[in-house]
């Protein structure tokens, strides 16, 4: 008597925007090892991005990567075609995550903002959250999840990063509205807030901007992007089952507005000025 075996479990996809960055690519690595199958978004590093799926599929665990401008409608829209198109030709795999990492940092400032700045920052890092998530989230299986990487400085005062700071409540607010209409869907939706995160930038090496960004945190220094990774895996998990909603905070204490006083006094805005002016110069 032939015994008929049981179907395989579905595998389940997991997207990640703004992979090829240092948050995003932490984030893909911890998803690969945690058995998903990752999908990497990146916009214009597309060698970064290939290189980072290459690591992940030598460590056993399957990538995808789709290029696409999600500071535009129709690059949301393609992106959400690719998916499609992905899924269609993986029967066996089911989207089960999106993880909203993708965005424009430090900057504009109160005085110095645009309309422009503002409509392309609000573009990047709420409306293209927002609208993957309605898309995608009519493509996931019940149980998924959608996380959205904010940032402690929407809980603090910074008049030079003011657009971006908005952009950042707006997308927590965004997840506390959302968590209600997608609850019959049975998908989570969370909000990781990370503090200052060492992603390997040079500006980090120097003493008085080290110094500045460690003093935020009660716990001191400066979070690994492994921290946020973490974070990100369990709510993503169903280890969350029961989370929706929620802020889970890994800013080591940033938020409680409990700078060390001695701590000297950089703005933000000069330290996003120092930042843009690495960049500039192929740092």
């Amino acid at each position: 008597m032939s015994v008929t075996q049981p179907p395989a479990a579905p595998t389940q996809a997991v997207v990640v925007t703004g992979a090829s960055g240092g948050i995003g690519a932490a984030i893909a690595r911890r998803l690969g090892r945690a058995g998903y199958v990752v999908v990497l978004q990146y916009a214009s590093h597309r060698a970064r991005a290939q290189s980072l799926a290459s690591e992940i599929d030598s460590g056993g665990s399957r990538c995808h990567v789709v290029g696409a401008d999600l500071s535009h409608n129709p690059g949301v829209t393609e992106f959400v075609d690719r998916i499609d198109h992905f899924l269609d030709e993986h029967p066996g795999v089911q989207l089960w995550g999106l993880v909203n990492n993708a965005a424009f940092l430090l900057g504009p400032s109160f005085r110095e903002a645009t309309p422009d700045q503002f409509d392309r920052f609000f573009a990047m890092n709420v409306r293209a959250p927002f609208f993957l998530s309605q898309h995608l989230a009519e493509r996931m299986t019940s149980g998924g999840s959608i996380v959205n990487i904010s940032s402690v400085g929407a809980h603090f005062s910074s008049p030079g990063d003011i657009v971006y700071a908005m952009s950042k409540a707006a997308l927590e607010s965004f997840t506390a509205n959302a968590a209600e209409a997608l609850a019959p869907h049975g998908i989570r939706i969370n909000t990781v807030i990370p503090g200052f995160t060492d992603n390997g930038h040079p500006l980090l090496d120097e003493p008085e901007i080290r110094d500045y960004v460690s003093s935020f945190a009660v716990l001191g220094g400066i979070a690994d992007p492994a921290t946020v990774a973490e974070a990100v895996a369990f709510l993503i998990s169903e280890r969350a089952s029961r989370t929706t909603g929620a802020a889970l905070d890994v800013s080591g204490g940033s938020a409680l507005g409990a700078r060390r006083s001695h701590a000297p006094q950089v703005s933000l805005k000069q330290t996003s000025d120092a930042l843009t002016d690495l960049s500039a110069r192929g740092a």
